[in-house]
């Protein structure tokens, strides 16, 4: 948290280790012990954000049965989520950035691009299952780049109602397209 906080304020560039590292209350060692870089800081802040998100819309899908409804309720939670966190997304276009001349933090994106896939997968399983149009990896595929244009669109776009509006007309064609006839 201290990190976003320094982040936001003086920028990403602007904000060192050391100002992290006072900012949370600990030493500068302390930081450089857990995180190579802060490259690396901002990879893992993402991928807990992302775990934590995983974990609520989880606990959610396992109150209910599988259901296209569970799928785009789940879906709506992750909307919830890109739009909390829309301002951090210029810090994530820094981090691809820095990863063509890194291979540490190339290594460590695309670790972090497979938890993704995964935690998407997991959801569309929990909620519909794998007897789809289209073979599992396939949709998940599409989700996962989909989510990623939604990202950007919110990091561009002041107009979130407008961006939602078509979020919710890519749901729509989503699910028709994967269960024709309707839902399950």
């Amino acid at each position: 948290m201290a990190a976003m906080e320094c982040w936001t304020k003086a920028g990403y560039h602007g904000a060192s280790l050391k100002d992290i590292a006072t900012a949370a209350g600990v030493a500068k060692s302390l930081v450089h012990y857990h995180f190579a870089s802060k490259d690396h800081l901002l990879i893992e802040l993402q991928a807990e954000w992302c775990r934590m998100v995983a974990r609520a819309v989880k606990s959610r899908i396992e109150s209910g049965p599988r259901s296209r409804e569970a799928a785009m309720t789940a879906l709506d939670q992750v909307w919830n989520a890109m739009v909390a966190t829309r301002a951090q997304f210029g810090f994530a276009i820094e981090v691809w950035r820095q990863s063509e001349t890194n291979p540490a933090i190339r290594r460590r994106l695309l670790e972090f691009d497979r938890e993704i896939r995964d935690l998407i997968e997991s959801g569309l399983r929990a909620t519909l299952g794998e007897d789809l149009a289209l073979p599992l990896a396939r949709v998940v595929a599409l989700v996962h780049v989909a989510l990623d244009g939604f990202s950007l669109r919110l990091y561009l776009d002041d107009d979130v109602a407008a961006v939602r509006g078509a979020f919710d007309d890519w749901k729509t064609i989503l699910f028709q397209a994967l269960m024709p006839g309707g839902s399950r």
